[in-house]
């Protein structure tokens, strides 16, 4: 039974001094099981990667946020199942999982990155997740090499659309589970406008 997972890559960026610095690590996996180190990460990528100082004190940081009405994160969606894993390619963003879903529900193409550029095709109920351009139709040069070493998640579509839909829980639990211990120190009322905040950049439902 594969996997999907919400994933952010690649955060070097410089980490707030008013939090507990944290050895750096390319992927991390994001929910309710994710501990304050991932939050710290998470709240670095988006800080770093969206041009916000941290050197500064963390109402501060958090009064920038809150006028951010749209962030862009090196990350995605991970797909997986017991021998393999296919990681979003470069250019692909987490602030982007819906439009995953909703192509899965249209059977439409998505971007999932560049370089590798992995790739959707549907087979009748299923859902193969390439790692790569199977089809050729980014990619005009592979080698014979290439080609080879490509490989396929396979998924049920109807338990692919379940799998995508319950990264909108994984994104509100790291933030409730994790990320608001993390920036405990700030004031409740700020905290929440973040998470409002928070939940605009990633497109989720709050009731």
């Amino acid at each position: 039974m594969g996997r999907v997972s919400a994933v952010i890559q690649d955060p070097y960026f410089q980490q707030p001094s008013w939090l507990s610095n944290i050895e750096y690590r390319e992927t991390i996996y994001l929910s309710r099981f994710s501990t304050s180190e991932d939050a710290i990460l998470f709240f670095t990528l988006v800080c770093g990667y969206n041009h916000v100082d941290v050197d500064r004190e963390p109402a501060e940081v958090l009064n920038e946020l809150i006028t951010i009405d749209e962030v862009a994160i090196s990350g995605g969606i991970a797909f997986e199942d017991k021998n393999s894993v296919i990681l979003p390619g470069c250019c692909c963003g987490l602030e982007k999982w819906r439009d995953v879903l909703e192509a899965v529900i249209c059977k439409k193409d998505v971007w999932l990155g560049h370089d590798p550029f992995p790739t959707l095709e549907y087979v009748n109920d299923l859902v193969r997740v390439w790692s790569d351009d199977y089809s050729g139709t980014m990619r005009k040069d592979l080698s014979e090499q290439e080609l080879q070493k490509m490989f396929y998640i396979e998924y049920n579509r109807n338990d692919l659309i379940n799998k995508l839909q319950a990264i909108e829980t994984d994104l509100l639990d790291i933030y409730k589970h994790s990320l608001e211990k993390v920036l405990c120190m700030t004031d409740d009322n700020l905290n929440e406008m973040l998470f409002l905040k928070y939940c605009k950049w990633f497109n989720l439902k709050i009731n």
